[in-house]
C-alpha cells in the first residue's frame, strides 16, 4: 500500500468550479462477480485457458485460475474488461505510478498521468478532454498517452461537432487499460515482466474489491477574508 499512499500525497488539481459539466460515473457491476465466460466472449481467448473455465465461473475465480495456469496476459484481459471504466484507469494508473518509480518518464508524460489523476478524483468532460489534448505531447505509444486516450474513451462524445453525440465503443478503454498493465509490467525491467505482471493482477484485485479506492476530491481552497 505503499504506491497508494504516494499517489494519495501527490499535489492534485482542485475540483472544477461549479457549472462545469459533470459526468455521471457509470453504475457499477462488481466486477469479481461478473461470469467470465460473458467477459472472455469480449476478447480472444485461446482454447487452453477457455477449458479452465468451462464451468462458467465468476470473474475473480477465473482470475485466480488463469494466474495460477501461467495465463497472464487472459488474467489482464479479463480483469480490465470486467471493470468499471473508471476502475480500470485507476488500476492502470497505479500500474504506471510504480513503473515510474524505477524509470523516470519525460516531463510530458508525468503532466499526462497528473490530468488522468484529476479526472479520476473528480471525473467531468472538461478534465476528459484536457487528456486527450494531452495524448500528442505525451506521445500516443507510451504508456501515459495511452492513459490519456483511455480516460478520452471512458465516456461522453468523442465527436469534434458539438451537436452530433458519438459514443465511445464500450469496451476499447479496458482494453487500452490492459495494455497500460502489461506495458508498466515491462517498462523497467523485460526480464522479469512476469513478476511484475502478478504484483500489478494482485493490484487489480484490489481495486476491483474496492479495498483500493480512488481518492476523493479535497475541499477548494478557502477563499481570503477581507483585510
Amino acid at each position: 500500500m505503499k504506491l497508494l499512499e504516494a499517489v494519495l500525497a501527490q499535489p492534485v488539481a482542485s475540483p472544477v468550479k461549479q457549472g462545469d459539466p459533470i459526468l455521471d460515473p457509470p453504475v457499477s457491476i462488481h466486477a469479481l462477480k461478473r461470469q467470465a465466460n460473458e467477459v472472455c466472449a469480449l476478447f480472444k481467448t485461446p482454447t487452453v485457458a477457455l477449458n479452465l473455465i468451462d464451468d462458467d465461473p465468476t470473474v475473480g475465480v477465473a482470475v485466480d485460475r488463469f494466474i495460477e495456469a501461467g495465463h497472464l496476459a487472459e488474467a489482464r484481459r479479463l480483469l480490465a474488461f470486467a471493470m468499471d471504466r473508471r476502475d480500470a484507469i485507476w488500476w492502470a494508473y497505479l500500474s504506471a505510478m510504480e513503473a515510474a518509480r524505477h524509470k523516470d518518464l519525460t516531463t510530458e508524460q508525468q503532466k499526462g498521468l497528473d490530468l488522468v489523476l484529476s479526472w479520476l478524483i473528480d471525473p467531468n468532460d472538461i478534465r476528459r478532454k484536457q487528456c486527450k489534448e494531452a495524448m500528442r505531447d505525451c506521445k500516443s505509444t507510451s504508456i501515459a498517452g495511452i492513459l490519456c486516450f483511455a480516460v478520452w474513451l471512458s465516456g461522453g462524445s468523442i465527436s469534434p461537432y458539438a451537436r452530433r453525440h458519438i459514443e465511445p465503443k464500450p469496451h476499447v478503454c479496458g482494453k487500452l487499460c490492459g495494455v497500460v498493465v502489461y506495458l508498466s509490467s515491462v517498462y523497467f525491467d523485460p526480464s522479469r515482466w512476469t513478476t511484475y505482471l502478478k504484483h500489478f493482477l494482485d493490484t487489480g484485485v484490489l481495486v476491483a474489491k474496492g479495498e483500493c479506492p480512488i481518492p476523493l476530491p479535497g475541499p477548494l481552497p478557502a477563499k481570503a477574508g477581507p483585510a
